[in-house]
């Protein structure tokens, strides 16, 4: 058995005639992570789609280029070869889970299909080992999870069944792409702990996709980095972090969040206040069902200042969302919640209406925020049409200009389609959104954390700017604590849906209080995690 699984020789890949990846040269050997690394559009994913072939062909082609798997050349093999390899010798595990798994099909069902079609089995012995799968991923009460469907687990929870369907068959490559995107640090730790005692067991290589270069320093022996459609540098890992000879790549790694928090100014008044606030999800249906209740959110308070940021972080399922989606009255909850010195709980929605134009949000995932039928222009101006329907086309134009100015973008931008633009800019529409309404409270639900780093800092960069012009007050939610010190004043640290530690950000990144968020702040900023803390399976 030859040691070298993977042998990629001047690969190149073209859409439509036009090419998007030149002559590219690297190769893994068994047990070896080789990490991919570069920012969006530079050519990682469509790179490793090409191994097993998973391009939309013939749109795509190869106008030169070799991929030897264990021998076996890719490229011009047959179907029947491809779906010999794929699964058994190549398995994938892909960055968003809720576009990957079936939203009709049960976990269980998603889970054990993989393992009928490789592996014939069936009955009882699918249900056994898909427990060992999602258990060996850290999906707690896994066996009440079977019958779940993926829009009632959290994003992390989901990442992890992928990478459970992706472990089935024990393949001899395994390719990440971004793997632990959706997942808060001390998750990611223990998954890429899972993946290297993984990998020496079975003695699997790994593909490593992403652009968190502290993932890539942990658990990398090799590393190649792309920039437009080419590798630019390969090297080991240690001498690539500590020696690296191309500029693009000093620029990767000189790329993260820096600066401090806007300070908020002295006389500065309370704008949004909570007091014990819970959000209660009722598990199951039916009378037995009455007594199964998640406490999501349990009695939390917690007040935010004109102008001033407070971070909010925990794993997934800690109740980080939820909370946000509680004080901007979008799902129910039970406590006190004031807005600028009015009690906006008890409202109804005609008169919670006026607010609604103070109240805004930024989700995670800007692609699926944003409507694909829906030009830039008619995506931003939405809100304007709703809550200033007095305004003509003039006007709205004039004001949706002004917000892609704010936010770093071309006004000649506004007649364009999201799918146009790449997931940096993608985000800065969602902010444009959110802003031309001139709001006074922002809930930023994981804004960053599908981006590159470098497009992180600038985005970082562009909510302090903001901030700092229009005396915005954010609610951050995040688990990249490094983005997180960059912008909050005042930090939260949420776990099973209440509150374990708060107060100034400053003082917790340096004498935390808990163990808990000892160990978050170790995992985010690559010092000795610890591994012992659990993780919460609850949704958030």
């Amino acid at each position: 058995m030859s040691d070298r699984i993977l042998e990629i020789k001047n690969l190149s890949v073209a859409f439509h005639g036009s090419t998007v990846v030149r002559e590219v040269d690297f190769h893994i050997d068994r047990g070896e992570t080789l990490a991919l690394v570069g920012e969006s559009g530079s050519g990682k994913s469509v790179t490793a789609l090409s191994i097993p072939q998973l391009l939309p062909y013939p749109q795509a082609s190869h106008p030169s280029g070799s991929i030897l798997l264990d021998g076996i050349e890719m490229i011009s093999a047959s179907k029947a070869t491809l779906l010999k390899m794929r699964g058994n010798r190549v398995s994938m595990i892909f960055q968003e889970p809720m576009t990957s798994l079936n939203p009709l099909h049960t976990i269980e069902r998603q889970v054990g299909e993989v393992l009928f079609v490789h592996q014939r089995l069936g009955g009882n012995a699918v249900r056994k080992r898909t427990l060992e799968l999602l258990e060996m991923v850290g999906l707690q009460r896994a066996s009440e999870r079977l019958t779940a469907f993926p829009h009632e687990l959290s994003g992390g929870q989901r990442q992890r069944v992928m990478i459970a369907m992706a472990l089935a068959n024990e393949p001899d490559l395994l390719i990440a792409d971004e793997p632990t995107t959706a997942l808060d640090v001390i998750i990611q730790a223990q998954i890429l702990t899972l993946l290297k005692d993984l990998q020496s067991r079975m003695n699997m290589a790994l593909l490593l996709i992403t652009h968190d270069l502290v993932m890539v320093r942990r658990i990398a022996d090799r590393v190649c980095v792309m920039n437009q459609g080419c590798i630019v540098e390969t090297a080991i890992t240690k001498t690539l972090f500590s020696a690296p000879t191309h500029v693009y790549t000093r620029t990767l790694l000189n790329a993260q969040p820096k600066g401090n928090p806007v300070r908020i100014k002295g006389d500065s008044k309370p704008l949004m206040q909570a007091d014990k606030v819970s959000v209660y999800f009722q598990l199951g249906s039916g009378f037995l069902a009455r007594k199964r209740v998640l406490k999501a959110v349990d009695e939390v308070s917690m007040t935010i200042q004109t102008g001033q940021t407070v971070g909010v972080v925990g794993e997934s399922g800690s109740g980080k969302t939820t909370l946000g989606m509680a004080l901007l009255r979008l799902i129910r909850s039970k406590g006190k919640i004031v807005f600028d010195g009015v009690d906006i709980q008890g409202l109804n929605n005609k008169s919670l209406k006026p607010y609604r134009h103070d109240m805004q949000i930024v989700f995670q995932d800007p692609y699926g925020a944003l409507s694909p039928r829906r030009s830039v222009r008619q995506i931003i101006e939405q809100g304007l049409r709703v809550h200033e329907p007095h305004l003509g086309d003039d006007e709205l134009a004039t004001r949706v200009d002004g917000a892609l100015e704010d936010v770093g973008l071309d006004s000649t931008d506004k007649d364009r389609y999201p799918h146009e633009f790449s997931g940096g800019q993608r985000q800065r529409i969602a902010i444009a959104r959110a802003i031309i309404l001139r709001p006074r409270f922002i809930v930023l639900d994981e804004p960053t954390s599908a981006l590159d780093m470098s497009v992180q800092a600038q985005v970082v960069d562009l909510l302090r700017d903001l901030q700092a012009r229009y005396q915005l007050s954010y609610l951050f939610i995040s688990h990249d604590l490094k983005v997180v010190r960059a912008l909050a004043d005042e930090l939260v640290v949420m776990k099973d849906g209440i509150i374990i530690e708060q107060g100034r950000a400053s003082d917790i990144f340096e004498r935390p209080a808990t163990e808990y968020t000892r160990a978050l702040i170790a995992a985010a900023f690559d010092l000795e995690v610890v591994n012992k803390t659990s993780a919460n399976d609850g949704k958030n």
